[in-house]
């Protein structure tokens, strides 16, 4: 028996041996051809900006060779990232990408070393960016005041002329944030809610809580002192170019406020109307709210007005700038704070909702887009432009949670605030 295995093995040993010496030529033409040697490799010679973007803003310029001509061919890549590319602006010798998402840590605010690559299909080489290259937050908290109990969730800001932020806190206190972000006391006075803030003549913090009263605390800080009397309920207000205020709310009139000689008069009618911001800006004093009467013929019932200041800083009559109702998500949000830039584009900040947090409305052409809609949720209760490129919000959640904490923050962007004349 044992034999028989051994003589049974040994056939079928030779006949797969017999098997493996013959020749076999059916097989599939390979998938991979040694002899191609891929298409020419794409180089970045430059980007623009060139250094440092913004996580999720920052519209970013690569310039190359040997990019595809069919863009889809052709993939950017932040950290690994993939970038969207803009068909319309791209070139085979130009991508043209929005900066991704890459920054997802929470305790980061910014990633230096970042690999930006361009890798192109049939391309065996990708394309590395030679420099350094940086992402930041354009959006940082400030002050630290996420996850502070209720009582202390802030609701109004201003800044001064050395870049101090303070903010108006529900526990009605007024806290002062130095340039690093830290937070110190320095006003008490105030009330849970405060409608408006702003740093005046002489670093002095004024404010309006909707009573008839325009508050003051001293460049020294302290306890606010009710300042001056103005009509029934002062919400918003705001300096011109000699540093004196006009002012507004639900109101007979818009009042004009001499701070020097600490005297009030009435400059445009505004009685049936309630306003809850106001900008000086270009001698104009422009005001935000709604129509409260019942006149039928009266039809834009929330909108931004503008008055010409005139000589002796009385105002000319109410002149409609942009109708609320023209807004896409008008019914939802209402407008709280308004803001201008240097080339007079207004930046308006908007309650809860599922629009955007800040708006920019150009009023020449009345287009409307969102600013940072990426990485700011709404609202924007309160906004105040730095001395430079920084913008400082409050946002003020009816319910706050982890995803969306009420709290202030910084804003980094390009452009310049209009002269603001507190403390200019």
């Amino acid at each position: 028996m044992r034999i028989q295995n051994l003589f049974s093995c040994l056939i079928v040993g030779l006949v797969l041996i017999g098997g493996i010496g013959c020749e076999y030529d059916d097989y599939p033409d390979p998938v991979w051809d040694p002899n191609d040697e891929g298409g020419a490799a794409p180089v970045i010679t430059s980007m623009d900006p060139a250094d440092v973007a913004y996580d999720g803003l920052t519209v970013v310029t690569i310039n190359g060779e040997n990019f595809s001509p069919t863009l889809t061919q052709n993939q950017v890549t932040f950290n690994g990232v993939v970038a969207e590319i803009d068909m319309d602006l791209s070139t085979a010798a130009q991508l043209v990408v929005t900066m991704p998402v890459v920054i997802t840590d929470a305790a980061l605010n910014a990633i230096s070393a970042v690999q930006v690559m361009v890798a192109v299909q049939g391309a065996y080489a990708g394309a590395v960016y030679a420099q350094d290259f940086s992402i930041e937050r354009a959006v940082i908290e400030w002050g630290g005041f996420i996850g502070e109990k209720p009582e202390k969730l802030p609701n109004a800001i201003a800044v001064d002329a050395d870049e101090n932020v303070y903010v108006a806190a529900g526990d009605k206190i007024l806290y002062k944030l130095d340039t690093l972000g830290v937070r110190s006391e320095f006003g008490t006075g105030l009330s849970s809610v405060t409608n408006d803030l702003k740093i005046g003549p002489g670093g002095n913090a004024y404010f309006a809580r909707n009573n008839p009263y325009v508050y003051r605390i001293d460049v020294a800080g302290g306890a606010a002192d009710r300042w001056h009397r103005v009509g029934s309920k002062i919400a918003c207000f705001d300096f011109n170019v000699d540093q004196n205020i006009y002012c507004g709310g639900k109101n007979d009139s818009l009042y004009f406020v001499d701070v020097t000689a600490e005297t009030n008069r009435g400059v445009a009618f505004s009685d049936e109307y309630i306003y809850t911001s106001l900008r000086v800006y270009d001698g104009y004093v422009y005001v935000a709210g709604v129509y409260d009467g019942d006149d039928t013929a009266v039809t834009v019932t929330q909108a931004i007005w503008r008055h010409e200041i005139l000589a002796g800083d009385e105002l000319g009559p109410r002149e409609l700038v942009y109708d609320w109702a023209d807004y896409e998500y008008s019914e939802e949000q209402n407008i709280l704070s308004m803001i201008v830039n240097s080339d007079g584009l207004f930046y308006i900040g908007v309650s809860e909702g599922t629009g955007p947090a800040i708006i920019n409305i150009n009023f020449g052409t009345q287009s409307v887009e969102p600013f940072y809609n990426a990485v700011l949720t709404s609202p924007a209760t309160s906004l105040t432009w730095g001395n430079s490129n920084y913008i400082y919000c409050v946002r003020t959640m009816v319910a706050s949670t982890d995803d969306l904490p009420t709290g202030a923050f910084r804003i980094a962007q390009s452009l310049t605030s209009a002269l603001y004349y507190g403390r200019n």
